[in-house]
């Protein structure tokens, strides 16, 4: 039984093992990611009728939730390893469809809080550039 519990974990242990530092944290940013590709690619999809029509198409919807999916999807792959400048260029695709989403909801004459809540999304993702903005990448240990 030890035997086979240790085969069956040393797989996602070795896998967990070359997340670069600090892996819980970088985990939960991939998650984060993770999270927007599919919301962004939900809105693809399944674009809202009310975007559509501020918009004034479906165009523009494309636009904002493709900068999420693209950029959210650049940050997924490039924060285990901790390839930073490539992360950025994500945060910035990510921030550009967020901005372009909030302005919509804003011309929309949506509540407080539906406008908040994205940019609450931008202020963490601000977080994150601040932490890597320095270096290209993420520093290796001995």
């Amino acid at each position: 039984m030890h035997k086979l519990f240790n085969t069956l974990l040393k797989a996602p242990y070795n896998a967990y093992m070359k997340i670069a530092e600090p892996r819980v944290r970088r985990l939960i940013y991939f998650f984060i990611y993770l999270l927007l590709v599919i919301s962004g690619t939900g809105v693809i999809f399944k674009p809202p009728a009310a975007l559509a029509n501020i918009l004034g198409g479906l165009i523009l919807v494309y636009v904002l939730a493709g900068f999420i999916v693209v950029g959210a999807t650049v940050c997924a792959f490039s924060v285990l390893p901790g390839i930073w400048w490539f992360e950025r260029v994500g945060l910035y695709s990510i921030a550009t469809g967020i901005v372009m989403y909030s302005a919509t909801l804003l011309f929309l004459g949506a509540s407080t809080l539906v406008i908040i809540i994205p940019l609450i999304v931008i202020l963490l993702l601000t977080l994150r550039w601040l932490d890597i903005k320095e270096f290209l990448l993420a520093p290796r240990e001995g």
